[in-house]
């Protein structure tokens, strides 16, 4: 009667991982030396699958299920080992159980004080951690995320496998609605102009899905200019930009009624670039943005 036990390099367990049943899961492509040892006498392990120098340390170059076969010396009986390689890390996804009010793609609107569950599946050897980081703070080790405060939030988040394979990051965007504000990134217009620019439209065109899918939520569609020309100018490029935006999404079948507008023109930045300041154009355009605000469902 034999028994396994692998070793990885001078690490024993390191990128191995075995699981309840006794099913064991190896990291693709780490260099692994596998040891079979009579029950009896666990200590006295030998390499197999050969004695060629060649065949060791063995590698699993790629995902799936490879067998190894030995054979007792004191049986002269066949011993099969499953052995299964994982490469790939967990991907993640993000959850509601209550307070969705609606949801595309990675961007989630939700009501304020919403709890999501952080989701990670891995096809193989299971799921070890799971890391979050939200508005950019450092990543902590979590499995829900609260959504306490109106605001954009920025979501990144990412998970780690049994056998230490870390998996793409993801970015999720979360707006608490209702009453809060979120932009509408990529909104662009040609110079001391309402016309929107060609590029505008895809994010734009994302937008009439959302509303599409969701026909009970009615929105505002607020727009700002930088602190550059005259106030009252600007006050009334920034309204006429705001109609812009809202004729293009009536134009493309969302209904008059659910929508409104308003311009805001410079008087509220987002950062340090006021009149009589000094800013580069790329801080300037930060403040030249078109959001939308969720109104209350009636």
């Amino acid at each position: 009667m034999v028994s396994s036990t692998l070793v990885r390099g001078q690490h024993k367990d390191a990128g191995i991982y075995v699981d309840s049943t006794g099913q064991v899961y190896i990291q693709a492509n780490l260099p692994a030396y596998f040891f079979v040892s009579p029950e009896s006498d666990k200590d006295k392990r030998i390499l197999i699958p050969s004695k060629d120098s060649k065949s060791n340390p063995m590698y699993f170059d790629g995902n799936g299920i490879h067998y190894l076969t030995t054979r007792d010396a004191e049986t002269n009986n066949t011993i099969t080992y499953k052995i299964i390689a994982d490469g790939i890390g967990p991907k993640v996804s993000l959850k509601f159980k209550k307070g969705m009010l609606m949801t595309s793609g990675k961007r989630f609107y939700v009501e304020e004080g919403s709890k999501a569950q952080v989701i990670a599946k891995d096809n193989f050897s299971g799921v070890s951690s799971i890391f979050v980081s939200v508005e950019g703070s450092n990543f902590i080790k979590t499995d829900s995320i609260l959504f306490d405060k109106g605001n954009d939030y920025h979501v990144k988040i990412y998970a780690i496998d049994n056998v230490g394979n870390t998996g793409d990051t993801s970015e999720f965007r979360v707006i608490t609605a209702i009453n809060s504000i979120a932009n509408l990134n990529n909104i662009y217009f040609d110079v001391n102009s309402s016309r929107l620019r060609p590029e505008s439209k895809v994010e734009l065109n994302e937008f009439v899905q959302v509303l599409n899918e969701y026909p009970e939520i009615s929105v505002e569609i607020r727009a700002h200019t930088d602190c550059r020309g005259e106030s009252a100018y600007n006050l009334s490029l920034s309204e006429m930009r705001a109609e812009s935006v809202v004729s293009y999404l009536v134009n493309c079948g969302i209904s008059e009624e659910r929508l409104t507008y308003k311009g805001f023109g410079d008087s509220n930045p987002v950062n340090e670039c006021i009149k009589g300041v000094t800013c580069p154009d790329e801080k300037h355009q930060v403040n030249r943005r078109v959001e939308f605000r969720i109104l209350p469902i009636k």
